[in-house]
């Protein structure tokens, strides 16, 4: 049997239900994983699947939707850089970074929402020179 590629999805709860539904659209030749974590930031979200993360392959796949939490809290630079310190580690892997959602229940106009397209911006730009990301 032909070894299996493996996509890991690890998020707050945005990613709830995500693997169960990339699975269900890919071949039988994919494992899929999902590592969700409500409530936390973008730390806490890299850091629960380490162990699974450092096992895969350039065949393989993690799929990171968090950041919420951190523009929330006013720490959107330490957010930036604890993706960047992941991707850069993470290396021997392909990444796929989800941009934050606007704050719905806000005001399009919102300091949130502003602050949502900031980050989302820097996270493009900052990610455009790793080949992995």
């Amino acid at each position: 049997m032909e070894k299996k590629h493996k996509v890991i999805v690890i998020g707050g709860s945005h990613a709830r239900g995500c693997a169960a539904e990339i699975k269900a659209n890919l071949e039988e030749y994919f494992e899929v994983q999902g590592f969700v974590s409500p409530g936390t930031g973008v730390n806490t979200i890299i850091t629960s699947a380490i162990r699974d993360i450092q096992q895969l392959s350039k065949q393989d796949v993690v799929v990171v939707w968090g950041g919420s939490k951190d523009v929330g809290k006013d720490e959107t630079k330490q957010g930036i850089n604890r993706y960047k310190r992941f991707v850069e580690t993470n290396k021997h892997t392909n990444i796929i970074l989800m941009e934050v959602h606007h704050r719905h229940d806000l005001i399009q106009e919102s300091c949130v929402n502003k602050e949502v397209e900031k980050y989302n911006s820097r996270i493009l730009k900052h990610m455009k020179v790793y080949e992995n990301a």
